[in-house]
């Protein structure tokens, strides 16, 4: 990947909470951040990356108008060689996952390309973008953002 370089996930994430909480908080959504006290750095676009979370948080934001009491959860897990950041909303849930990553989706209300593109540009640095269905089938939506550790 031309683009990849190694990312301190601490400051991206601490970035990330400075540029989409006030929003969020502002929508009444109520946001959670459960990340580790320490991260790694891990392989990415930190730019593109930004971008994946903007399209995650600006889709879930979307889905949790019509709920009571809205949230939206970021998790952070590490694993060997790897770490995954969990994006949760308490919405609706996805009604059609099989389509999620497909273009020109008419029911998204939007161009429904922004997921297409965000795995698109997680691939370009050998990461990955996936949903993952509610365990309990009660709804809500959590996708992955799955990333390779770099050597410091």
């Amino acid at each position: 990947p031309e683009f990849a370089t190694s990312v301190d996930l601490a400051s991206f994430m601490e970035e990330l909470r400075i540029v989409v909480e006030p929003a969020l908080l502002e929508a009444e959504i109520a946001v959670h951040w459960e990340i580790p006290c320490t991260l790694p750095t891990v392989w990415a676009d930190r730019h593109s990356l930004m971008q994946v979370f903007l399209n995650l948080v600006r889709n879930s934001s979307r889905a949790l108008r019509q709920v009571s009491h809205p949230s939206l959860t970021f998790r952070v897990t590490e694993a060997p060689g790897s770490v995954c950041i969990a994006v949760i909303d308490n919405g609706e849930g996805v009604a059609h996952p099989e389509l999620l990553f497909r273009p020109f989706q008419p029911h998204t209300g939007t161009s429904g390309l922004g997921l297409c593109i965000s795995r698109s540009l997680m691939r370009s640095f050998h990461g990955e973008l996936d949903y993952q269905p509610s365990p309990d089938g009660n709804g809500g939506a959590t996708f992955l953002v799955k990333l390779s550790a770099s050597p410091n």
